[in-house]
This record gives C-alpha cells, structure tokens and sequence, in this order.
C-alpha cells in the first residue's frame, strides 16, 4: 500500500491490521458489530477497514467533514459504540457522546516489536462486510447493509475481466464513503497488487494526481467520469500552456468510469493522452455492491447518442421490466432492476424502505432491487441507460434525493417553504434551491445557504438558493417543477455595483465572460454559484496560468471562488515569487 507519507508491505498491513483487530476486541468489537471508520484519505482507512473486518465486526465509514448534525444522525442511525480516526482529527471532528473514539497511527518502534494476532472470527459470505449511507428522500441517510458474498462476487468478475495482478497499481481516489472505494482496496489486495492513495489535500489536483500516477506507474484508473474528465482537461490545456505540468503516464492500462454519465466525446480524449488503456463503463447501485453491469468502450461508441450501459457482470441479473417486473420487450422503456448475487440485505434499521425497494419477483420467485433508473433493452443484447423521473439525481457523481435538502432547508431558521431543482443537461448538472421565508425573516438566499453548511455536505449543498414570495404551482395545485428550474434569480445590486478595481481584477472578469452566459458579472460573484463545476476549475484555472503567468493550483479555486478572492491570491503568488 502506498500514500504520500507512508509504504507499507503486505507484512506491515497484516501486523497492524492485526493489531488494531486485537484494539477493537479489547474494546468490545464481537461478530458483526458495526465499527465507524472516520478518516482522511490515507493509510490508515486502509489498516483500519481491514482491522475492522478481521475482528469480525462490518466497517462504517463517514466522512469526517460532514457537518457534525449529519455526522451525528449518521453515527446514531448505525448504532455505533466504537470509531477508528487518525490522530490528527481527534480533536477536529465534534464527536456525539458515548462514542469510544480509537486512534489508527503508525505504530512506535516498541509496538514494532510486539506480534500482535488477529481474533480468530470465522466468517462466512452472508456475514456483513461495511455499510455505506447513500442520500435519503426524508432528511435522513440509509444505510446499506452489504454482506461479504456479494461483494466478493463482483470484486473478482472485475479482477478477471482485467487479469488484475501482483504488478498492478489501482490509484484510490474515491472516498471511504463511496462504493467506489471498495474495489479501489480490495480489488488490488485479493490480486497481490498495491492500491495508491493521494493525499488528502490533493482531491481536486488532476496535476497531483498525474505526478503520483507517474511516480508509482499507476495501471489502474477507477472515478466517476467527472475526474477523468479533469484529468483529459488539464492536460489538453497544459498543451496550450506549457509543459509545466506532469504529462500522461505510460503505465495506465485500463480505465472503469463509472457513478454518472460519461459524455460520448471523453473516450476519444482519453484514447488521446492515454492510448495503452482499454476503457470500461460500469453501472449499478450502492444496493448491489458497487456494479452489476458494464460495457467494453470502443471507438464506435462516439456515434451513439450516449455510451452503452451494457450487460450483466458474472451471478448478477440486470433488466428492464415492467411494474410487474417483467421483462420489457427490445426498444421498449422500462425500470431498470438488478436480481443476482449482488444484492445488499437491507437498508440498515428500515424495513419499510427495503420492502419498497428489494421485492420478490411474481413470476421468477427472485429477489429483485427496483433501481427507479429507466432504460431500455436494444437488439445486440445491452441495456441503454435513460435516467431518471423522481426525485433523485446525479450531482458530480453523488447520489442525491432532492428530499434530503429540501428537508434540510427546513430546519434552516425562518424557512417555511423549500423545493430543490436540478437544472443542466446529464453531464453538468446542479442543485438549486427556491425557499419561502417567515414574513420578516429578513434574510437572504446567501444567508439560508450559509445555514444549510450546518446540516449538509458540500456536495449536497445548492449552488444558488433564490426566496420567493410563494412558490409557483401548477394549475393542480402541486408546485410547478418545471417553472422553478427556468426561474433566474435577479441580480444583487450590491453585486452589481462590485466593479473591478485592480488589473487582475479586470483580466479575470474577461476571463470569466468567456465562461458563463449571464448578462452581467461583478468582482463579488462565486464561480460555482455560477454554476462552475471542477471541469470548468481546471479550464479556468489553466486559462489564468496562460494570461497572468502565474500557477496556481485549481484547489485556489475553491478557496478562492470570487474574481476579488482569487486576485488576490494571484497578487501574493506573485508577491512571493
């Protein structure tokens, strides 16, 4: 296993795995107890998710940056009693009472020494490996409970089909708390292979993540599309540029995309800088651990309207089906549904919500999860993906229920009303939200937005929130989706009076222009309000390196999402140059 800070062999992964095994035991851990992981991207989720799984126990993971609201729902959902954190968060994170809060750190030359033994947990493949929390429609998150056979099942049909091996490398981007993750681990573990982790100051720094690529000849490339996507950008525009940045690396021999749309054009941009990779677009649910169904890309693919969401992977049966569950004949549309070895067992603590959605087949007796995608069968045999008609969409990747924030923004003071949209095509969407307010609130849509950081993560936070009077309804009397999604909130004119005052100032807002379509833009206006997205961030971020001669990395953006805040960080880069 290799991160930014440490190496460690097969031998050292198993001791302190072993000794952490050993930790949670003292500390209560028996079979199937759940065992929160709450940790940075590092080594330590690593060593920490194996401890918990050679105790017996299933692993949790949270992301410690939630606000501490969710992160505490969450921690009380799963009943848990025992966490595993690095040292460096202890006292960062708001930790709910009752909690035992264990440290996973490098261990001291004595505890070296000392030959610590894994409890002896036999465990069998319905026993429960982790349990992920994905967006819940109410306000509260579910929790997916996925069972070691499962998982397994889907780990070596995938190891298989890429003859994973002990001389391959899988780059870990994807948080702990994103299925992803699963096979970025495992995968290479149950191959003799090496899973490499950026650090976790490097989430959104496609350069970073092309130098440890060629540092560690990275072979396996496993994201949502929307990261290779950033990749693709900050090299083509590196040859606009310059070379100052790392190019592609050599080794990488094969691509999955998965969690969202690809759009058709990326392969050929990724055949470009990565001509070695054989491409895979891969589709599922959280609910059938990780993925179900996938698709060889192929160079053919760019003239379909979308890429192929493909056939069943090894045990696992997806189909379109009827609201009988019967399969639907080629060319008709239907819901997409996953029966086979994949199925997670419940959602945790809810057996409303997984009655709902895991039934039993009437005419095949099987168990069947009801995805609520929509696609349709095409003659050749693969499955054309559609989208959606609820209330859940895709945001960057993440799985959001528009229920889960509007029931947030309700618990935002003075909020009496809230509806959340998704407006954007299926590669580039984003989250707004139309309030109502108590009369007299006296508060702004920036202001509800600055509340909602208390109880959601940023993901998840919307991009603009917009108060209405009273919210438009249709001539039903339901509130008009459709009229919200075109509605555009009217200028500030404190904004509009926010003129440039410096020279970088000025350069930016030109730069700027060229990337949104709005009829005026100020100093003070945030590039993701905006509707930036992290493609654009790389764009934009190379762009400033061409026309101020300056670099800065795209992570600035973040910090620094006005034209004011991001001049300035220009003038002290140049300061301290």
């Amino acid at each position: 296993m290799i991160s930014r800070d440490r190496r460690l062999t097969y031998g050292d992964v198993d001791a302190e795995s072993a000794r952490v095994a050993s930790l949670l035991v003292e500390h209560g851990t028996t079979k199937g107890t759940l065992v929160g992981v709450v940790m940075d991207k590092g080594w330590e989720q690593v060593v920490g998710s194996l401890g918990v799984l050679r105790s017996g126990g299933a692993y949790v993971p949270v992301d410690p940056r939630w606000p501490a609201q969710r992160l505490a729902e969450v921690i009380a959902a799963a009943g848990l009693e025992t966490i595993l954190t690095q040292p460096a968060l202890r006292d960062v994170v708001d930790w709910p009472d009752g909690v035992t809060v264990l440290d996973v750190e490098a261990p001291s030359p004595v505890e070296n020494a000392a030959v610590h033994t894994a409890p002896d947990v036999p465990v069998t493949p319905r026993d429960v490996a982790y349990v992920i929390y994905t967006s819940g429609s109410t306000g509260v998150p579910k929790g997916v409970v996925i069972e070691h056979g499962p998982v397994v099942n889907t780990i070596l049909d995938v190891n298989d089909e890429l003859s994973l091996s002990a001389d391959d490398r899988v780059l870990g981007l994807s948080a702990l708390n994103f299925d992803l993750s699963v096979y970025d681990i495992f995968g290479p573990l149950s191959a003799g292979g090496a899973v490499v982790l950026p650090g976790p100051e490097d989430a959104r720094e496609p350069a970073s993540w092309l130098a440890l690529m060629a540092e560690e000849s990275v072979t396996v490339w496993n994201s949502v599309p929307a990261l290779m996507a950033m990749v693709c950008e900050h090299l083509a525009s590196s040859e606009d540029t310059g070379p100052r940045s790392p190019g592609a690396p050599s080794s990488l021999r094969a691509v999955l995309m998965s969690g969202d749309w690809i759009p058709v054009a990326l392969p050929d941009e990724i055949r470009r800088f990565f001509p070695r990779a054989a491409l895979w677009s891969l589709g599922g649910a959280t609910e059938a651990s990780i993925w179900s169904i996938w698709h060889r890309i192929v160079p053919e693919d760019a003239t379909l309207p979308s890429i192929p969401y493909g056939t069943s992977m090894r045990n696992q049966k997806v189909f379109v089906a009827d609201s009988l569950l019967r399969p639907r004949p080629t060319w008709v549309v239907g819901e997409i549904c996953i029966a086979g070895a994949g199925l997670a067992r419940e959602y945790l603590g809810d057996t409303e919500k997984t009655a709902k959605s895991f039934t039993v087949s009437p005419s095949t007796g099987e168990r069947v999860y009801r995805t609520g995608d929509w696609g349709r069968l095409l003659p050749g045999g693969e499955i054309e993906f559609l989208g959606r008609d609820d209330m859940q969409v895709k945001v960057g990747g993440y799985r959001i229920e528009l229920g889960d924030v509007e029931a947030a923004l309700l618990r935002c003071p003075g909020v009496t009303g809230a509806v959340v949209t998704a407006p954007g095509d299926r590669n580039r969407k984003r989250l707004v939200a139309h309030v109502v307010l108590e009369e007299g609130a006296g508060r702004t849509g920036a202001d509800v937005r600055k509340a909602a950081e208390e109880f959601l993560p940023p993901y998840m936070l919307p991009s603009l929130v917009t108060v209405w009077d009273a919210l438009p309804l249709t001539a039903n009397g339901k509130v008009d989706r459709a009229s919200l999604a075109r509605h555009e909130e009217e200028p500030d004119p404190e904004d509009e009076n926010a003129r440039p005052d410096t020279e970088e100032e000025q350069v930016l807002l030109s730069l700027w222009k060229d990337f949104f379509e709005t009829s005026s833009l100020s100093v003070l206006d945030n590039f993701f309000e905006l509707g930036g997205d992290s493609l654009r961030a790389v764009r934009l971020m190379a762009v400033v390196r061409k026309e101020l001669n300056v670099s800065l990395p795209v992570s600035t953006l973040f910090s620094a999402p006005t034209i004011r805040s991001l001049a300035g960080r220009v003038q002290e880069s140049r300061a301290a140059a």
